[in-house]
């Protein structure tokens, strides 16, 4: 039991690394399965194995899987079963929800605190008929193909209650009772007078692990459930408050950001004034030489004159 309710602690914390709603991890298996989602890339299933919305777990003609779900529910999915988690979310609060989609194949599902304090947000979907409960321990069957029992859905219940739905009426279902909604026939969801042929021929590998693991679920649900809800307060506490110290940072450091703008605004301001006022004096330098050329070009010619004209008379 210790090793169970660590791996639920584990099953929880790890749901804060996936961006897509954990559902639950397989707890235990037989023969084989695999696990694809939405991108169709497909893995073998393994013990510890996450399960996420959105993926579809497929088990081979010797292939059964358990799944321990956030919310404290357990589903078991027997030989060539075809199952696939279409929204979950498990907080504690009302906007919990458990939609789930049977391809083919069968499931037990045994509700969590999900079934127990919300049962408008428990739905399996069959090819031909919804399965809604009232808190349970139920098993839904899909048969594609006649094989000595009709094609259709099938559900029964092991404790609590279930509705069968089509569009053609539903039946309510209580512990020991077998009801079937046909596939192809317009006719409403029943109640049949016996047990239906494929319950009594399957063979199950680890079928007798699963009263325990209810009754272990169930005595702890609640703690499970309180735990949930502190844990996702922390959650989005710490998420609001690494928000709010980001912000406060960049507030803090945004004078020295601007003292920073200000002060290399001066030093580039500084260093083009001193750049304009080196232009300028060398402009000055270059005209005062020009200058000073041509004020001398006069006097030069001035004085060789007068060297001619003082040796004309003196050869005189």
């Amino acid at each position: 039991m210790k090793t169970l309710m660590a791996f639920l602690v584990g099953l929880f914390i790890c749901h804060t690394a996936y961006s897509a709603e954990l559902f639950g991890t397989v707890d235990a298996m037989s023969g084989t399965a695999s696990l694809s989602g939405v991108s169709g890339k497909t893995d073998s299933v393994y013990i510890g194995q996450q399960i996420l919305a959105g993926q579809t777990l497929n088990t081979s003609v010797d292939g059964e899987v358990h799944v321990v779900t956030v919310d404290g529910g357990f589903i078991a999915l027997r030989r060539n079963t075809s199952f696939r988690v279409d929204e979950y979310k498990a907080e504690g609060n009302s906007s919990d929800k458990i939609f789930m989609s049977l391809l083919k194949g069968a499931i037990r599902s045994i509700t969590g605190w999900i079934g127990k304090h919300n049962t408008s947000a428990y739905q399996i979907t069959t090819p031909g008929a919804t399965i809604g409960i009232r808190g349970t321990d139920h098993e839904t069957t899909v048969i594609e193909a006649a094989n000595g029992d009709e094609p259709g859905t099938y559900d029964t219940v092991n404790e609590g209650s279930t509705v069968l739905k089509t569009p053609h009426g539903e039946a309510e279902v209580h512990p020991g009772k077998f009801a079937f909604a046909p596939k192809g026939r317009a006719v409403a969801p029943h109640l049949l007078e016996k047990q239906p042929d494929f319950l009594a021929n399957r063979k199950l590998k680890i079928e007798d692990r699963i009263e325990q693991r209810k009754n272990f679920l169930r005595s702890n649900m609640e703690k499970m459930r309180n735990e949930r809800i502190e844990r996702v307060k922390q959650l989005h506490s710490g998420t609001n408050g690494q928000a709010r110290e980001q912000t406060a940072r960049a507030r803090e450091h945004k004078p020295d950001q601007l003292e920073r703008s200000g002060e290399a605004r001066n030093k580039w301001s500084g260093q083009a004034g001193q750049r304009r006022e080196n232009m300028r004096n060398e402009a000055k330098r270059r005209h005062d030489n020009e200058h000073s050329k041509t004020a001398e070009r006069p006097k030069r010619k001035y004085a060789q004159n007068h060297r001619k004209q003082s040796s004309k008379e003196a050869n005189q």
